[in-house]
């Protein structure tokens, strides 16, 4: 006869790894539906705090969209002002179509290949090509086989406030009015700030980088009185004004009036250049 276990006690409880009761299922369900809605209830914090993010954002950039036009045209009524003020004098230096200044008088090369040169003084890669690209062609035009017109655009402006680039163009222009136009423009791309769209103070403009180029006495008097009085402002718009439709960056450059990109071997020497040209035009 086998022997009952009565000694051993007695439990309700499952055993582990057995079905769940009722009221266990349902504990079960209450969490998962609470892990659920506070997973969604952090989706929607995050969808909310992007919204905001996003919105702050677009606040931002248009607030310095609106500076920049504010400032623009702020700057736009100052030249007008200063022009009815001052008569409008053109560079010596102006070509025919009166939209840029030909180096050294280099129209006289007829019949040598025309070199236009596009640049824009707050243009960093312009910068470069002063000082790798620039001292060869004007050598070239020097030696009367070339034809050298700068074209100094402000374009740059509407990405920056304080039209540093319409600036330096009318300081430029202003030492034309000198004769110390390539020595000026040389010194102001020297003067480049390091970061684009920071451009120079009028003092430097005016003083610092005249000084620099070699204007004294006179002469610097009279180039002052033509930066502070915008004498140059109708060429230096003209300039940008009247550009090919085709020229869309800085530096562009251009002979007998197709594009052309200057190549390592090219710049080796003047004869280089000289013969690179020559195969473009």
């Amino acid at each position: 006869m086998s022997k009952s276990k009565q000694h051993e006690p007695r439990s309700d409880k499952p055993q582990a790894g057995g079905p769940q009761t009722p009221r266990a299922a349902s504990a079960s369900r209450r969490e998962a539906l609470r892990a659920q809605q506070a997973a969604e209830a952090q989706r929607a914090r995050t969808r909310r705090i992007i919204t905001a993010i996003a919105v702050v954002l677009a606040v931002v950039i248009v607030a310095v969209v609106v500076v920049v036009l504010v400032q623009n045209r702020q700057r736009q009524q100052e030249e007008q002002g200063l022009r009815a003020q001052q008569g409008q004098v053109t560079p010596p230096s102006a070509n025919d179509a009166g939209n840029g200044l030909v180096f050294n008088n280099s129209t006289q090369n007829t019949g040598k290949p025309s070199v236009e040169v596009y640049l824009d003084f707050q243009c960093p890669g312009c910068a470069q090509a002063s000082a790798l690209i620039d001292p060869l062609l004007e050598q070239l035009a020097d030696s009367g086989e070339i034809q050298l017109t700068y074209h100094m655009l402000h374009g740059l402006d509407r990405g920056f406030p304080g039209n540093h680039s319409y600036r330096a163009a009318l300081a430029a222009t202003c030492a034309d009015v000198q004769g110390a136009f390539p020595v000026f423009s040389k010194a102001i791309f020297a003067a480049q700030p390091a970061t684009e769209g920071d451009g120079w103070t009028d003092e430097q403009l005016r003083n610092t980088l005249a000084v620099q180029t070699g204007l004294s006495g006179e002469q610097l008097t009279a180039f002052q009185t033509c930066f502070d009085s915008r004498s140059t402002s109708d060429f230096v718009d003209a300039m940008q004004d009247l550009k090919p439709d085709y020229v869309t960056y800085t530096p562009f450059f251009a002979v007998n009036g197709n594009q052309w990109q200057p190549s390592n071997d090219a710049l080796a020497s003047a004869d280089a250049l000289l013969a690179a040209l020559q195969a473009v035009a």
